[in-house]
């Protein structure tokens, strides 16, 4: 919203702000030829990545999937730690493509990495992250019953 503010308003944004906003200001023009941002970027509440580009969508986690129950801890056991999804396809996200498409999940983890390593998913100059990024999120450890008093 903030970048497509700014081009109604003829503002130039400082790098420093706004990094991964992009103005739809043509979309809402009906003058889009073309998607507006390449790829977008997915966090869900526990911390896990996802990103979509194209038709492509990479989940860099094991739940979440057409498959699994969304939340964190839901997915079945055994599940495989990546997801790769065909959205034109199969919107339901129900068939993991990881093994038929390794160039897929290697050049949208790739992408991921850029982003993270940039400070944002659009150009500019590279910003600092707010917190540390890390990109594939740690397994949690299993809870220990408390014992009783």
């Amino acid at each position: 919203l903030m970048a497509t503010c700014a081009e109604i308003t003829g503002t130039q944004l400082p790098d420093t702000a706004a990094e991964d906003s992009v103005s739809f200001l043509p979309a809402l023009r009906g003058t889009a030829d073309r998607p507006q941002r390449p790829a977008v970027v997915h966090h869900s509440i526990n911390g896990s990545f996802a990103i979509r580009d194209g038709k492509w969508k990479l989940a860099l986690c094991p739940g979440s999937g057409g498959w699994s129950a969304p939340g964190p801890g839901k997915e079945p056991q055994g599940s495989p730690p990546f997801q790769l999804f065909n959205l034109a396809t199969e919107i339901s996200e129900q068939t993991n493509l990881v093994d038929q498409h390794p160039e897929q999940v290697t050049r949208l983890t790739q992408l991921m990495e850029q982003f993270i390593a940039n400070g944002r998913s659009t150009p500019g100059q590279p910003q600092a992250n707010a917190v540390p990024v890390k990109l594939i999120k740690d397994a949690p450890s299993p809870k220990k019953a408390k014992p009783k008093p």
